[in-house]
C-alpha cells in the first residue's frame, strides 16, 4: 500500500517530526556533572515593615536551590549574583559571602538537598525609587526565575 501525501501534508509532517526531534534532544543531559542538570533555584521577595522587627524598611529576598540529580552539584557561592532590574550588583560577592550562609556542604549541594536562606534589602539602598522592581539571583549552573515587588509611595 502506497501512501500519497499532498505538499501540505509532507511540510506540516516534515514540521512535527522536526518538533519531536527538537524536544527529545533538548531532554538529554548534558554529560559535565557540574551542568545546570539537576539544580534549580527558586527565589521570593516580599515588603518588610518596620513592625515585624526589622530595623528599616526592606524586602526580604528568600532563595531556594534544590539538586534533584542524583549527583552532588556544584553551588559555590561566589559564583552567585543577585539581578535587579537585568543588571548584576557589584556587591553581590559581598552580599552572599558575608549574609546568610546556607547550612552544610558549603560550596557543593549534595543529591536531593537544598539550600534555603533569606536576606533583607534596605529599601532605601537598594530599590530608592517608588516603582516596580524585577529581581532574580544566578550562579554558575543556575538561574533563578525573576520576580517583582513594588515600592509603593
Amino acid at each position: 500500500m502506497r501512501l500519497r501525501l499532498t505538499l501540505r501534508e509532507s511540510v506540516a509532517l516534515a514540521g512535527v517530526a522536526f518538533a519531536l526531534g527538537q524536544l527529545m534532544a533538548a531532554q538529554e543531559a548534558p554529560k559535565s556533572p557540574d551542568s545546570c542538570v539537576g539544580l534549580h533555584a527558586g527565589i521570593s521577595a516580599q515588603l518588610t515593615k518596620l513592625t515585624q522587627g526589622y530595623a528599616e524598611p526592606s524586602v526580604m529576598v528568600t532563595f531556594l536551590l534544590l539538586n534533584d540529580s542524583e549527583t552532588t552539584r556544584g553551588a559555590a557561592p561566589e559564583s552567585w549574583r543577585l539581578v535587579i532590574d537585568g543588571k548584576e550588583l557589584e556587591e553581590s560577592h559581598f552580599l552572599f559571602s558575608n549574609g546568610p550562609k546556607p547550612i552544610g556542604g558549603y560550596g557543593t549541594l549534595d543529591s536531593g538537598a537544598s539550600f534555603n536562606f533569606g536576606m533583607a534589602l534596605p529599601i532605601a539602598k537598594y530599590f530608592p525609587e517608588q516603582r516596580e522592581y524585577r529581581i532574580s539571583w544566578k550562579g554558575r549552573y543556575f538561574q533563578s526565575p525573576t520576580v517583582t515587588v513594588r515600592i509603593p509611595s
